[in-house]
């Protein structure tokens, strides 16, 4: 659940926090280990890893759950899980049109409840309407709340201060202090694509360097390097959807002409399909030969190998893929450079519920 590193000088309540995280990491979402495995795996001793067990079973973030069954002499060891019956999180995502929607999720990374609040307008959606869908959120978690995550699409600082959703009409918003001013809660506030990306990476098949590639309404991008989020000196990192691939092609609400938005975000790209049908093949082809493009730069910078692309299925397919790939690898085929594989995301519509519930463990997990 990617442990925070060390300082050189570390207070022992840091590395508590290390070690409670080291040993999460290794049961979430769902495994089974005996407290001599954790240890093992961990390379924690005896000692601390039967302090941070006891830790987080006092806590109720884990829970024994049967005994280990390995043939050998000794006692049998009880075996560890995690506890998905106490704790919830709170889990908002803004970033879809027309709807917002809520989630409470357990330690297991499974939705319990959700809410679906239709809104009048696209992007529509005032403070009190998130307001009140948290009250009603918690109020269904009896006072078990671990912590509360808003995802939203648009650049948002680490301290969760929103510096622009243009989808949202938001610009320097306190979102996080205004909301753990009005419920006491530990509040995370992240960008969509970071918290889609944390989804795939914890409970799909994204490694710990991951470039992930969002297409919606618009082109957002999240990076994954030594499983740690790439967020920039500005908190814009993975804002692909200006990069530049045609310097001659539409104009762009950014004033630039050709970005990658204006040429293969969702809607442009349906519109196309629907008024060509009869050239499918060779628009997916182009989209995945342009997204190939823009992305040779950041896989060859970063040494990157696996790229996963989120977005609808009638866009997101073999066509469109291979042509990705195919493109990518050619810009960027050296002797050095292992092959990028171009790959479809599959964790479905809930993908940005669940990143963020997980975002809010790797915070708050540690430090309960």
């Amino acid at each position: 659940m990617n442990a925070p590193r060390a300082a050189s000088k570390a207070d022992p309540s840091d590395i508590r926090v290390i070690n409670r995280l080291l040993m999460f990491d290794l049961l979430f979402p769902q495994n089974r280990m005996s407290r001599a495995e954790l240890g093992r795996q961990t390379g924690l001793s005896r000692v601390a890893a039967s302090e941070a067990a006891s830790d987080m079973l006092d806590k109720a973030i884990l829970r024994e759950s049967g005994t280990d069954e390995r043939e050998g002499r000794g006692k049998r060891g009880r075996l560890l899980t995690i506890d998905p019956d106490v704790w919830r999180i709170v889990s908002i995502d803004l970033s879809q049109p027309y709807v917002m929607r809520g989630a409470l999720v357990n330690l297991q990374g499974r939705i319990v409840h959700r809410m679906e609040i239709p809104l009048e307008a696209a992007n529509t959606v005032s403070l009190d309407d998130v307001i009140d869908t948290i009250r009603e959120l918690i109020d269904r978690a009896d006072d078990h709340v671990l912590g509360i995550g808003i995802s939203i699409p648009g650049v948002v600082t680490t301290e969760g201060r929103v510096l622009l959703s243009a989808n949202l009409g938001w610009a320097n918003l306190e979102l996080r202090d205004l909301v753990e001013g009005e419920f006491g809660v530990h509040t995370r506030v992240c960008n969509d694509a970071n918290t889609a990306l944390l989804a795939e990476r914890f409970l799909g098949d994204g490694g710990p360097d991951t470039l992930f590639i969002q297409i919606t309404s618009g082109i957002g991008a999240a990076v994954l390097v030594d499983d740690k989020l790439v967020y920039g000196i500005g908190h814009a990192a993975g804002e692909i959807g200006h990069v530049v691939v045609d310097p001659d092609g539409p104009e762009c609400p950014c004033g630039k002409r050709g970005c990658l938005e204006t040429l293969i975000s969702a809607p442009v790209l349906h519109a196309q399909l629907i008024n060509n049908p009869d050239q499918r093949q060779e628009i997916l082809t182009l989209a995945g030969e342009r997204l190939g493009t823009a992305l040779s730069v950041p896989a060859s910078l970063l040494d990157l190998s696996d790229v996963a692309i989120y977005g609808p299925a009638d866009i997101v397919g073999e066509t469109f893929l291979s042509a990705a790939e195919q493109t990518v690898n050619r810009l960027t085929s050296s002797q050095f450079h292992t092959p990028t594989r171009v790959r479809r995301c599959e964790q479905g519509d809930d993908i940005v519920l669940l990143g963020q519930a997980v975002a809010v463990m790797q915070a708050r997990v540690g430090r309960l």
